[in-house]
């Protein structure tokens, strides 16, 4: 984060690992991502190439929502609300 304008730059590799927490709706795909030996790691992944949904708006932003919190959760994020700091970890139990 620069401390200076309050932003965060995330790398390639974010946005690859971002991509496959959203399209990993399970426990068991998930881990998949973090294998380096599996075919879905997600440095594997390839953001150039197109991707298409079949799913509807609600999933969809489901998928978003759990793959962006699980992120943050496993990069050291914390989020806040009304002051409240909001233990993000409960994120994993949406993984089954």
């Amino acid at each position: 984060m620069d401390e200076n304008n309050n932003s965060i730059k995330l790398t390639e590799d974010e946005f690859r690992e971002i991509f496959e927490l959203f399209s990993s709706p399970s426990k068991f795909e998930k881990e998949q991502i973090y294998n380096k030996n599996n075919d879905h790691y997600f440095k594997k992944v390839n953001l150039n190439e197109e991707y298409e949904l079949t799913q509807s708006k609600k999933e969809f932003a489901m998928d978003a929502w759990r793959s962006v919190i699980a992120f943050l959760n496993s990069n050291g994020y914390s989020l806040f609300k009304d002051k409240e700091i909001i233990n993000i970890s409960l994120i994993e139990n949406d993984f089954i």
